[in-house]
C-alpha cells in the first residue's frame, strides 16, 4: 500500500521535467522537500532496498510492572528482522520531491510477545508555482513499538514532533504530522512565509497520554548579502491531551540569523522567547482538619500557569563532497512524551553521514535531551542516545551492514536509570551505483 501511494505521487508530478535549485537563494530557510531523501550531503535518485538481519536487544523498557510494583526490564533478546525501505530525491522542472520510508518486522526467538513492526515515512514536496510563489508541503507519519531502535530515525528531519525524548517506554506510539507553507518572494532579497501544521501522537498504553494540536506561523527573511540572511518569526501553537484534562497555548517570537561560512559551512542562529499558558490537573495535600474529617490526605485540583521562558537554537552544517556533518542545539518547548506533558526541552545532537564512491558508507548519530514539566511537579527527565553503522557493497545489488544503537534514560534524584542497546548485522538487496546508506 505504501509503495503504491509513493508511485501515485511520482506519476502525478511527472508532467514537470526540469529542476528547482536554490529558488529562494542561499541562506533562506525552507521546509518542504528540504534534506529529506539526501544521503552524504548529496541528492540521491529514488532507491529501494530490502534487508534481512539478526538483532540483539538489551534493556527494553515495556510499560509494565512486576508483582513487587517495580518496572519490568527485558534483557537478552535474540531475534531476526526484515525491512523494506525507499529514499531519494526526484527533481522536476518546477518542483522537488524528497522521500524517506522504512518499514520493519521483527521476531524474537524466545519471547514472541515482544514481536512487532514499525513504519516511518517522511515525504516532502516543494513546488514553485511562479517566479514569486513557492509552496512547501511535508508529511511525516508512522507507528513505532520500540524507542531503542526508532529513537534516531527522524532526528534528521527538522521540526519533527517525534524525537528521541518522545518515546520514554518501549510501547507503541502512532504519529501523524502534516504541514503546508507558502513563500512569497517579494524581491531577490526579501521573502515572506506563512504556514501551519496539524499533528497528533496516539499511544497504546492506557496510562500514557497522547497529544493532538496545531500551529500557525509567519516569517520574514531578508538577505543582507550573498552569504547572510536575517529574519523574524512568530508562531502560535496549541496542544490538547485527550487522555487527561489539560491544554496549552504557546506564543513564541524569535530572531533569525543564517550565514554561509566559506564554501561549505552553514550556520543558523535563532533567539527569542515564548509564553506558555498551561492548564491541567495536579495532586495536592489537603488541610489537616479536612484530612481528619474525610480520611484523605490529598486531592486533585485544576491549575493554570502562565510563564515566559527564553528560547534559542543553533545549527552548524557542513557538506563535503561525499559526506554530511551537522550539529544542533535547542532550548524551547515540547509537547511531552506521554508522561511529561507541556515541558521545557533542552536538546543537542550530532550527525555524520559518509557515502563512498565504490564500496563503503558510514553514519553516526548522537543526542541528548532533557524535559522539565511546566505545569507538572515532576523531576526532570533526561535521555542520551547514540548509534553508528556501516554498509559494504559485496556486489552491485548486495550489501552487508552492521549497526549499534544505545539509549540511557534517567530521572533526576530518583532511582530510575535505564540503559538499552541494540546490535544488528545483516544483508541488504538494493541495486544502485553508490553504496547503500542508512540514517
Amino acid at each position: 500500500m505504501k509503495t503504491r501511494m509513493i508511485a501515485m505521487v511520482l506519476v502525478c508530478c511527472s508532467t514537470m521535467t526540469a529542476q528547482v535549485t536554490n529558488y529562494l537563494g542561499p541562506g533562506i530557510l525552507t521546509r518542504g522537500a528540504g534534506d529529506i531523501g539526501v544521503r552524504g550531503g548529496q541528492d540521491v535518485d529514488l532507491r529501494f532496498y530490502v534487508n534481512a538481519s539478526g538483532i540483539y536487544d538489551n534493556g527494553l523498557q515495556p510499560y509494565a510492572v512486576d508483582s513487587t510494583g517495580h518496572l519490568v526490564t527485558v534483557n537478552g533478546l535474540w531475534g531476526t528482522e526484515v525491512a523494506l525501505g525507499a529514499y531519494g530525491v526526484h527533481k522536476f522542472r518546477h518542483a522537488r520531491l524528497g522521500l524517506d520510508y522504512k518499514g520493519t518486522y521483527r521476531h524474537y526467538t524466545e519471547k514472541s510477545s515482544y514481536d512487532g513492526s514499525d513504519h516511518q515515512l517522511a515525504l516532502g514536496y516543494t513546488y514553485q508555482q511562479s517566479r514569486r510563489l513557492v509552496f512547501d508541503m511535508r508529511q511525516l507519519a508512522g507507528t513505532a513499538s520500540q524507542a531503542t531502535s526508532f529513537g534516531g530515525y527522524l532526528t534528521a528531519v527538522p521540526d519533527a514532533l517525534i524525537t528521541p525524548s518522545s518515546l520514554l517506554f518501549d510501547n507503541r506510539a502512532n504519529f501523524l504530522q502534516s504541514s503546508l507553507d507558502v513563500n512569497y518572494i517579494q524581491s531577490a532579497r526579501t521573502t515572506f512565509t506563512f504556514g501551519g501544521e496539524g499533528f497528533g501522537v496516539w499511544r497504546q498504553a492506557k496510562g500514557l497520554i497522547g497529544t493532538q494540536g496545531w500551529d500557525m506561523r509567519g516569517t520574514i527573511q531578508h538577505r543582507l548579502s550573498r552569504r547572510t540572511t536575517v529574519g523574524v518569526s512568530y508562531q502560535h501553537a496549541h496542544y490538547d491531551f485527550p487522555k487527561a484534562f489539560g491544554e496549552s497555548d504557546i506564543n513564541s517570537a524569535t530572531g533569525i540569523l543564517t550565514s554561509q561560512l566559506g564554501r561549505s559551512w552553514d550556520v543558523t542562529l535563532r533567539g527569542g522567547a515564548y509564553q506558555a499558558e498551561v492548564q491541567g490537573l495536579q495532586r495536592v495535600a489537603v488541610d489537616p482538619a479536612i484530612a481528619a474529617l474525610l480520611g484523605v490526605t490529598s486531592t486533585i485540583e485544576t491549575f493554570y500557569r502562565k510563564s515566559i521562558f527564553p528560547q534559542w537554537d543553533a545549527t552548524l552544517h557542513r557538506r563535503f563532497q561525499r559526506a554530511d556533518l551537522s550539529f544542533a542545539y535547542k532550548r524551547g518547548v515540547s509537547a511531552g512524551n506521554g508522561v511529561y506533558l507541556t515541558s521545557r526541552e533542552e536538546s543537542a545532537s550530532g550527525y555524520l553521514s559518509y557515502t563512498g564512491i565504490r564500496k563503503w558508507s558510514f553514519s553516526a548519530t548522537a543526542g541528548y535531551s532533557r524535559l522539565s514539566g511546566i505545569g507538572q511537579d515532576l523531576k526532570p527527565y533526561s535521555q542520551l542516545t547514540g548509534g553508528a553503522g556501516a554498509t559494504y557493497a559485496l556486489t552491485n545489488p548486495i550489501h552487508l551492514f552492521v549497526r549499534y544503537d544505545a539509549r540511557h534514560q534517567e530521572i533526576v534524584d530518583l532511582t530510575f536509570r535505564q540503559t538499552s542497546y541494540r546490535a544488528t548485522i545483516g544483508i541488504s538487496f538494493s541495486p544502485g551505483d553508490v553504496p547503500l546508506a542508512f540514517h
